[in-house]
């Protein structure tokens, strides 16, 4: 049996209080690990290299708009293809998640650096992705990632 699938990211703010620069992390030590054991070999498990570079924790709805406005613009596998492209970003090679940042990720992808900070800068889609986010949140998703299947919440957790 074969099923059409089309993965679609929605927004959800793990830190939603997180102010637009981040908060600085402390120093990566090897008594204060920023990655521990646990994530750093799960991550390894599935080819993902978390290392921790980043020195902030982000706030994220410049990246949320970002895919959001990929969605619109360019479909559900772009979209995909882009969310691949921020974890990479953020969790291996330690780039924050700022307008000139995603607008340089967001070339990957084929999207147009200029027209990205355009968006990002006016806010274009800054209300819908915190609305949507915020509704999530009250509706029970309490972390990430959730699937929902043909608009039914279905299960939580790394599968």
């Amino acid at each position: 049996r074969s099923y059409d699938v089309s993965v679609q990211w929605r927004p959800f703010f793990l830190r939603p209080d997180n102010p637009k620069e981040g908060v600085p992390k402390p120093p990566d030590t090897p008594d204060n690990p920023r990655v521990g054991t646990r994530m750093k070999e799960m991550g390894v498990c599935v080819g993902i290299d978390f290392t921790g570079k980043c020195d902030r924790t982000p706030n994220t709805v410049l990246a949320h708009c970002l895919l959001y406005h990929a969605l619109q613009t360019k479909g559900a596998a772009v979209q995909d293809k882009l969310c691949e492209i921020l974890f990479r970003a953020y969790f291996t090679d330690g780039i924050y998640p700022d307008v000139d940042n995603l607008a340089t990720l967001a070339a990957e992808v084929g999207l147009d650096q200029e027209e990205v900070r355009r968006v990002l800068t006016s806010g274009k889609h800054e209300e819908q992705v915190v609305r949507e986010a915020t509704s999530y949140a009250s509706s029970g998703v309490s972390g990430v990632p959730f699937f929902i299947i043909n608009g039914t919440p279905a299960f939580s957790g790394a599968q």
